[in-house]
């Protein structure tokens, strides 16, 4: 059903009232807006058979009811009591309305309301909740109820036009007096709808620019370009790339407004064949979509500020304490993302008020702002509107500078919780956030990696691999995070550095196909009880801690066992689940059942820093050369992208042996591969099963020793 359909179900009056001011609220819009895109609505609750004396019409913030209410004004000849610069409060209708109307026109009015031959709209009332407070806006709503009671026509005469949250109090106290109500939501745009709104919008952006609106003379390739948005935006909730409108949160997402308006700013350009669908995509390493979507979210944001900002300033104790040079630090983006952390994830964050904030004024900002948070548009009921919004509002409260240790703490133990569904968006927004100036790295606390890689890992289609490195690089931590699809990376790598001084990585549940090295501390396990590993994992790093109470190892027969290697390892009742050659733990200290089943010594001999170092470089020489494939005759092979990006990386010890092993004659690049000599490789005296199992030999000894020659002399 179309709006245009639902005003059919209203009584239209045969002429205009007229005004006798304007000044009370009250207006008439008689010139159509022929530009409008008349939206679908939807039935959420019927009074049938009974009639009902209001029409409640909901919608969430920015999809525009306002302009709806202007659209139904027109349509109908009736006025709009437009709240959003009242204070209401008993008696509030009645004398808003006589003022406009004047007394004989308002008694006109009045009559023929009671007797469904009038329609009012009753438009902002979310804005007035925040405005009057609470006492005086309830009293507004019986002043409206007493009006409904006396209704005796056939069809609804008032309607309300709220979001959802603030149509409660309407809806609570119609069933306390058994008064019958109607309620529709308007919805998003659909696809043709949307694509008729952006084209006006992408006209309008145009024109501000004092250009020639381009779309409309270069339809086909505007429409490609159009299209191709659309998918890659898409493309942040599904993997469907034919039929993702059908798909009832990406129409919610691509068929808001706000999304629209800067779709329109993107797409108001001199030559849409720069704009193809996968060069939307590709940007940025191919998080340009991303970025699109985070700069959506973020002027939804200023939006809601900016709304906020214009209702408390008309608040009496504003007018008395408050200044202009308060008003861009109220209810700023990073306070409304701790609050709605703390009002949907229940976090018991500390929400601290802005600081220079009057004494005087603090009880009506808090009382103002859980009011305007409850109307909020990223909100759904008591829940999130969309799980972009979750995870963009918790990506931007962990980056904040304003948000305090404690609570970043309580939102990471809130991330890492088996109750928390992953998503890509958490990663791909916290990328996007931490940036650095130059944007080839992101920053963020250590210990969010866990979380970002069951972010990353929830990309992954079912050929995809998550490959991760993790290292130490002077006081912080370095990471890169890639998706690959055979020998093909098909989003970054994406680097991480953690803040100065945090070294500590935790992860909650699996891990595969990472590599971590010089790291002082690695925690397995959150509020599991099972932690599980997959295939290609080596962890070389101080302490580990196992605080899951079941490891199990599947890594298969095409793979090398899971190694670790560490100093200490604290662990209490743990049961480990898999064969004994799926795991190799290398640990100074010996460790009782069932890590004993494990436990491998490798003295390759030495000064006992040497003998460290010789180890450590041995086991990045195992770990390159079994990342070799048989490839024909002679030689095993890997992708030069995935050996230099994926395997190597930043890690300077397996830089060290790459260039070891080329030196030597083992390994050459020919073209895009690097090539393992099997007869060259076989003079070093030892097999690849034999490295796999790390047997001690002399042949290692040496090799360790060679290695630890050469890393002295190349630094």
């Amino acid at each position: 059903m179309l709006l245009s359909d639902l005003c059919e179900l209203l009584p239209a009056s045969a002429n205009w009232y007229g005004l006798e001011s304007a000044s009370y609220g009250m207006r008439e819009v008689s010139d159509p807006n022929f530009n409008y895109e008349v939206p679908e609505v939807r039935e959420v609750q019927s009074s049938t058979p009974l009639t009902p004396s209001l029409m409640l019409i909901t919608a969430p913030a920015a999809v525009g009811k306002s302009t709806a209410a202007e659209y139904m004004s027109n349509y109908l000849k009736c006025p709009i009591l437009d709240l959003a610069h009242l204070q209401v409060g008993d008696g509030t209708l009645d004398g808003m309305a006589s003022k406009s109307l004047g007394i004989r026109k308002n008694a006109q009015f009045q009559e023929a309301l009671v007797e469904s031959r009038a329609t009012l709209l009753i438009d902002a009332l979310d804005e007035a909740e925040v405005r009057s407070g609470q006492a005086n806006f309830r009293a507004f709503v019986r002043g409206v109820a007493d009006t409904a009671s006396q209704v005796i026509g056939d069809r609804p005469s008032l309607v309300i036009l709220s979001r959802a949250e603030s149509s409660r109090i309407i809806q609570e106290t119609f069933d306390d007096r058994k008064l019958q109500f109607v309620h529709f939501e308007i919805r998003p745009f659909g696809r043709a709808q949307s694509e008729r709104y952006l084209e006006r919008k992408v006209t309008d952006v145009y024109q501000n620019q004092g250009k020639e609106a381009l779309h409309l003379k270069h339809t086909q390739p505007y429409s490609r370009a159009r299209d191709g948005l659309f998918t890659v935006l898409a493309s942040a909730m599904t993997q469907d790339k034919e039929n993702f409108w059908d798909d009832p949160d990406v129409r919610d997402f691509l068929g808001y407004a706000p999304v629209l308006d800067v779709a329109a700013e993107y797409l108001a350009v001199d030559n849409f064949a720069n704009l193809g669908g996968s060069s939307i995509g590709s940007r940025d390493g191919g998080l340009g979509h991303w970025d699109l979507v985070a700069n959506v979210i973020d002027q939804l944001l200023l939006r809601e500020q900016s709304k906020f900002v214009k209702q408390f300033q008309e608040v009496e104790d504003f007018k008395r304490y408050g200044t202009p040079q308060l008003l861009p630090i109220l209810y700023a983006p990073e306070e409304q993302c701790a609050r709605l952390l703390d009002y949907v994830e229940n976090m018991g964050l500390d929400l601290d008020l802005p600081a220079s904030l009057p004494v005087n004024l603090r009880d009506g900002y808090e009382t103002s702002a859980d009011t305007q948070l409850s109307n909020h548009p990223f909100l759904r009921g008591e829940g999130w509107f969309n799980v972009i919004f979750r995870d963009y509002v918790t990506a931007r409260a962990q980056s904040s500078a304003s948000t305090s240790a404690v609570a970043a703490k309580r939102i990471r133990s809130n991330v890492f919780s088996a109750e928390w569904k992953h998503s890509p968006m958490y990663a791909f927004f916290s990328y996007s956030l931490g940036k650095s100036a130059t944007g080839e790295s992101s920053t963020c606390h250590s210990e969010d990696f866990g979380a970002l890689y069951e972010s990353f890992k929830s990309a992954c289609e079912t050929d995809d691999r998550l490959v991760t490195s993790i290292g130490r690089a002077g006081n912080r931590l370095a990471s890169a995070f890639t998706i690959v699809r055979g020998d093909i990376a098909t989003v970054g790598p994406l680097h991480f550095f953690t803040y100065a001084g945090t070294l500590s990585v935790s992860f909650p549940r699996e891990l595969s196909y990472i590599n971590i090295w010089d790291v002082p501390e690695v925690i397995l396990g959150g509020d599991r009880s099972s932690f599980k590993f997959g295939p290609g994992v080596y962890i070389a790093c101080a302490d580990l801690m196992v605080s899951a109470s079941e490891l199990q190892a599947y890594v298969g027969r095409d793979f090398s066992p899971v190694l670790l290697n560490v100093k200490s390892l604290i662990s209490e009742g743990i049961k480990i689940q898999g064969d004994p050659s799926d795991v190799i733990l290398i640990c100074e200290e010996y460790l009782g059942f069932p890590w004993s089943k494990y436990q491998r010594r490798l003295d390759l001999g030495g000064l006992a820093a040497d003998a460290r170092e010789g180890s450590a470089l041995y086991l990045e020489f195992r770990r390159l050369v079994l990342r070799f494939k048989d490839a024909k005759y002679g030689e095993a092979a890997v992708y030069q992208p995935m050996m230099d990006n994926l395997v190597v990386g930043t890690n300077r010890r397996a830089r060290t042996v790459l260039d070891y092993l080329q030196e030597i004659g083992c390994v050459k690049l020919a073209r895009s591969m690097y090539l393992l000599d099997f007869a060259s490789f076989a003079k070093l005296g030892i097999s690849r099963s034999q490295l796999r199992d790390l047997e001690k030999s002399d042949a290692a000894h040496k090799i360790s020793k060679d290695l630890l020659k050469f890393a002295k002399r190349k630094s």
